[in-house]
């Protein structure tokens, strides 16, 4: 501080002045204080209370605002989350219902069986020949000049008049009446040289099974033994291969 007598600048917390003894004016401790915690405030200072009131209404008043339209967006997720899951459970039973009815009913050479079946009953040369294996296919094209199309045209237009004369077509039904599995190495050996021997073509079969069936057709019934053999993941007919040897080999029986 400065002496207003002489203008010598005194020690911070002197009370008289070294130079001429005059007695300096001190500034209360209240004033002082209030000056300290003035000059320490920042000048954009506010107390937080002040304007926390004023938000959290704005803030209240906006929630009540929204409120409604985000119960309602919320009530949505809430059906569609629920629609998907039922969905998916709908899903997911169908498709247990359908993997079990396959394996009941058109599980491995069952599959085979319908194809044979119902290749003969709606005249489909493509359900009949899904039955065959590859190498009997290039059997017949080496053999009677002819192509894959060819013969599903063939053995179609065969069952056409197999059906007038003989039949009644789209009303065949079938029930296996028992089947046999044939494990025996030699029984699958036996039936790979008979493939050999008829058609010269060379396949390994994994299994076979013995099916009698029994055919019902109007009113006309009877039963029929077949032999269905596994081939490079394809279960087949031999006497589907047997057939479609004879309508290649007799231009269908000159049915045409």
């Amino acid at each position: 501080m400065k002496c207003k007598h002489c203008g010598y600048e005194a020690p911070e917390r002197a009370v008289i002045c070294p130079e001429c003894g005059e007695i300096l004016p001190r500034i209360s401790d209240t004033e002082d204080e209030k000056k300290t915690s003035r000059s320490t405030e920042p000048d954009s200072f506010s107390m937080p209370f002040l304007g926390a009131a004023p938000v959290e209404a704005e803030e209240e008043e906006q929630e009540e605002i929204q409120d409604p339209v985000e119960r309602k967006r919320q009530q949505r997720e809430k059906k569609t989350r629920l629609r998907r899951r039922i969905t998916g459970i709908i899903v997911l039973v169908l498709v247990v219902v359908i993997c079990v009815l396959y394996g009941v009913f058109l599980g491995g050479y069952k599959l085979a069986v319908f194809r044979y079946i119902k290749g003969m009953d709606y005249s489909s040369g493509s359900l009949y020949t899904a039955v065959i294996p590859d190498a009997y296919v290039d059997y017949l094209e080496t053999t009677y000049d002819t192509t894959r199309r060819e013969v599903k045209e063939m053995v179609g237009d065969y069952f056409v008049s197999w059906n007038k004369n003989y039949g009644t077509s789209g009303r065949m039904h079938y029930q296996i009446r028992y089947a046999s599995k044939l494990n025996d190495t030699d029984d699958l050996r036996a039936l790979e040289e008979d493939l050999k021997s008829l058609y010269g073509i060379s396949v390994e079969i994994q299994k076979a099974v013995e099916v009698r069936l029994v055919i019902y057709d109007s009113k006309k019934k009877w039963t029929e033994d077949a032999v269905f053999v596994k081939i490079g993941g394809r279960w087949c007919s031999m006497t589907a291969m047997d057939t479609i040897d004879y309508v290649c080999q007799y231009d269908g029986y000159n049915q045409w």
